[in-house]
C-alpha cells in the first residue's frame, strides 16, 4: 500500500497544501508546531475516520473557516484509488471513495490501512484500558473490515441498555432482550480480540527480543470479566450468566459495568508488568514493538503492507535501536516526521513545513 498525493484545504494549520510522497522512507522535516504531525493526522483520518489525536472533527477545521478538505491517492493490490473528506463546522463529515457518494465508517474502513506511532501511544503501556481496546478495535477493523459493524452494533445496544438502567424502575424483560444481544455481540468481539492479542504477542516477541539483544521477553495477556473460554458460544453463554448474575448490581449504580467494554489486557516484559517495573525505554521500544507487529499482521492477513506513519520517535531513540527500526521497514512505505538534523542524513524523499506550508527552502525553514 503506498500513497501517492495529499491534498489539504483548511486542515488544521494549513490552509493550503499540495503533497507527494515517494516510495521507501518519507521524512517530513519542520520546526516545533510547523504542521509536521497535522500531515500524519491527515493521512490516518482516511484509515480510522477519525484523528488519532481523540478530538472532535471541527478541531481539525483551519481556526477562521467553516470546513476543511482533504483528498487523498493511494495504491494497493486493488489498484489506484481516491478517497476525499469533506469536515464541517456543523459537525456533518462526508468519506468517499472515487466518486461515490458519502459513505458509512463499516463501508469505507480497511480501504486504506495505516500504523500510526507517536509519543502519546506510550498509553498501550501505561495508560487505561480504554486506550488497549481501541488500539486493537482498530487493528482488527483495518485487516477484518466485517468486525466494524459488530462493534458498532454493540455499541450502540450498549447505549440503550445504558438508557435505560439511568432511568431507574427498570423494565426487567426489556433489560434482558438488551442482554441477551449484548452476549451474542460481546462474544463475536472478545473472541476475536483475544486470538488477535495472541497473534500479536508472537510477533511483537520477535521485535522486542532482536530490539533488546536478546534481553527482554514480552508477553501479553488478554483479560475479560468471565474469565477463560474456549468457543464463542461459551464465551456468549458466560456474558449472558453474568448479566442476570449482576443486574441488579447494575440497577443500583445506573450504569451496564459488565461486558466486553470492559476488556483489557497487560503487557509483562520477563514476567514482571511493564507498566509498574519497566523503564521508559523499555515502555518506548514495547510501543514500537507491538506498532511493528501490526503492521507485520496486518501484511499476513490482507496481502500487503499498511504505510506506517511515525511521529517525532527517532529523536527519542538510542543510535543501536534507531538503526533497527531503520533496517525493519526499508521494504514498505513509510512517514516519518521529526525536526533534529541528524535525521536529515537518512535517505529518503525530503519535505518540510513552515507554518503549515510545504517549503522549498529547504532546511531554511526549520
Amino acid at each position: 500500500m503506498k500513497i501517492e498525493h495529499l491534498s489539504l484545504r483548511n486542515f488544521r494549520n494549513a490552509e493550503e497544501s499540495e503533497i507527494g510522497f515517494s516510495e521507501g522512507v518519507n521524512i517530513i522535516c519542520g520546526a516545533n508546531a510547523a504542521g509536521k504531525t497535522n500531515i500524519l493526522e491527515a493521512i490516518f483520518y482516511f484509515a480510522a475516520g477519525k484523528s488519532f489525536r481523540n478530538c472532535k472533527d471541527r478541531e481539525l477545521i483551519k481556526f477562521g473557516n467553516d470546513k476543511a478538505n482533504a483528498s487523498m491517492r493511494f495504491s494497493s493490490r486493488n489498484g489506484a484509488q481516491k478517497m476525499s473528506a469533506v469536515l464541517s463546522k456543523s459537525g456533518r463529515r462526508a468519506i468517499s471513495i472515487g466518486e461515490s457518494g458519502p459513505l458509512k465508517m463499516t463501508e469505507y474502513i480497511g480501504r486504506f490501512r495505516a500504523v500510526i506511532f507517536t509519543p502519546d501511544h506510550l498509553s498501550l503501556v501505561k495508560g487505561s484500558p480504554e486506550n488497549r481496546r481501541r488500539f486493537l478495535d482498530l487493528a482488527i477493523c483495518q485487516s477484518f473490515p466485517r468486525y466494524a459493524p459488530t462493534l458498532s452494533e454493540y455499541n450502540r445496544v450498549l447505549a440503550q441498555k445504558n438508557a435505560l438502567l439511568k432511568r431507574g424502575n427498570v423494565i426487567d424483560e426489556l433489560l434482558s432482550v438488551y442482554n441477551e444481544r449484548l452476549a451474542q455481540l460481546a462474544a463475536v468481539i472478545t473472541v476475536n480480540r483475544r486470538k488477535y492479542v495472541q497473534k500479536l504477542e508472537e510477533e511483537a516477541r520477535k521485535f522486542l527480543f532482536d530490539m533488546s539483544n536478546g534481553k527482554e521477553k514480552l508477553t501479553l495477556t488478554y483479560q475479560s470479566q468471565i474469565g477463560t473460554f474456549e468457543t464463542q458460544e461459551e464465551v456468549k453463554e458466560k456474558y449472558i450468566k453474568l448479566f442476570n448474575d449482576k443486574a441488579g448490581y447494575e440497577k443500583e449504580r445506573f450504569l451496564a459495568l459488565y461486558g466486553s467494554h470492559k476488556d483489557d489486557f497487560s503487557v509483562s516484559i520477563n514476567k514482571k508488568s511493564a507498566r509498574m517495573y519497566a523503564s521508559q525505554g523499555q515502555q518506548r521500544s514495547t510501543v514500537l514493538a507491538l506498532k511493528l507487529a501490526e503492521g507485520e499482521l496486518s501484511s499476513k492477513l490482507t496481502g500487503e503492507y499498511p504505510v506506517f506513519l511515525l511521529d517525532d520517535i527517532l529523536s527519542e531513540l538510542d543510535s543501536d535501536r534507531k538503526e533497527y527500526i531503520l533496517s525493519r521497514i526499508t521494504d514498505r512505505q513509510v512517514i516519518i516526521t521529526g525536526c533534529e538534523s541528524d535525521l536529515f542524513e537518512t535517505d529518503g524523499n525530503k519535505i518540510f513545513v513552515c507554518e503549515g506550508k510545504i517549503s522549498d527552502k529547504g532546511r531554511e525553514c526549520l
